[in-house]
């Protein structure tokens, strides 16, 4: 028996409205997992600056801490005596010894707007509580080329130990390695600079820095000069200066160094002597990221003589031998006396936004 066979369908497509949907469901798939993705990297950034910066953290305490455990200080007062002879007559000059643990307000930046100062904090120690050869490879040659048959190195050739007199201080984020990379400390880094350049004046975040301070410019602070802005002076007298600079932590909000000295708290210190030595030291720093650190500090010292001293005393005979013979002048140059300029109390900040200019 014959069946009648069904006329072939003929294929159906999708309707306009089944391809909409589709679209609308396949672009939503899409956003979905673009979202995923992109939360995804930037918690790995998130993450990834937290470490860093935790890192930071960390290497800041350790500097901190072992500066505080080797501080160099004086076990009575007394004043650094240099003698000079003329003809027949003697001069004693005498030159206050300058302090071996200063905190002050960094003139500098005295006149930066807002209640918040960055501080300065200068101490003397009897081995650098971080590697030198961490600084960049111009801080060899600025340690050699900052000594004399006469004068002692602030450092032992191998940078693990020896007397150095060195300074925590603050500068904004980008600006001091701008100025670096233009002296030739460092690499030159264009798009750092153009980015740096886009920065209004007033700083967003700041770097605290460990930077040794050597002979020369030890001289010039202790015979009344006040602490340099980085583009004051030469593009030699800069890499003097900063060569050994090293940063700790970068994009710091706030931060603050706190001494407790006779139960009471001081923003502002200086000390010579063992008696004037503090009990404890604070720093305290809050980043951009929202990242707080507050540390504590015991405090312990050897005692021992200024660098400064000790060369003064090994080149007094070879310097009275020089003045008897020809009068000559043995003034250390002092920073800025090259062809630089020292900033005005007016204008103390004018390395922020145009560094190389001085």
């Amino acid at each position: 028996m014959n069946h009648p066979t069904r006329p072939a369908r003929p294929a159906r497509g999708f309707t306009l409205v089944e391809m909409t949907l589709a679209i609308v469901v396949g672009a939503l798939v899409l956003l979905g997992v673009s979202g995923v993705f992109a939360a995804t990297r930037n918690m790995d950034r998130i993450f990834g600056d937290r470490y860093k910066h935790s890192t930071q953290l960390h290497i800041t305490q350790m500097t901190i801490r072992k500066t505080m455990l080797s501080l160099l200080i004086l076990e009575d007062q007394r004043q650094a005596q240099n003698t000079t002879q003329t003809g027949d007559d003697q001069i004693e000059n005498q030159i206050p010894a300058r302090s071996r643990i200063i905190l002050e307000t960094d003139p500098v930046y005295a006149s930066i707007p807002g209640q918040w100062q960055p501080q300065r904090f200068e101490v003397v120690v009897s081995t650098p509580p971080i590697a030198l050869n961490m600084a960049t490879k111009a801080a060899a040659w600025a340690r050699i080329n900052d000594r004399d048959e006469n004068s002692l190195d602030f450092s032992s050739s191998d940078a693990s130990s020896g007397v150095l007199r060195a300074v925590f201080e603050l500068r904004p984020d980008g600006s001091r390695e701008r100025i670096m990379r233009q002296a030739g400390i460092m690499d030159p880094d264009p798009r750092a600079d153009e980015k740096y350049a886009l920065i209004d004046s007033t700083p967003a975040g700041w770097t605290l820095w460990w930077r040794p301070i050597l002979r020369t410019e030890s001289e010039f602070l202790r015979s009344g000069g006040a602490p340099l802005a980085d583009s004051a002076g030469t593009q030699k007298e800069i890499r003097f200066r900063l060569a050994g600079a090293i940063p700790l932590v970068q994009n710091i909000e706030l931060c603050s160094w706190t001494i407790y000295k006779s139960d009471q708290k001081i923003n502002e210190y200086d000390a010579l002597e063992m008696s004037g030595l503090p009990a404890y030291a604070e720093f305290e720093l809050l980043l951009l990221n929202g990242q707080y650190a507050s540390w504590m500090f015991e405090i312990d010292w050897v005692l021992g003589d200024d660098p400064l001293d000790m060369v003064n005393d090994d080149a007094a005979s070879d310097d009275q031998d020089d003045n008897n013979n020809d009068g000559g002048n043995n003034t250390p140059d002092i920073p800025g006396n090259q062809g630089g300029t020292l900033p005005g109390r007016d204008n103390q900040n004018g390395n922020l936004g145009n560094g190389g200019d001085s």
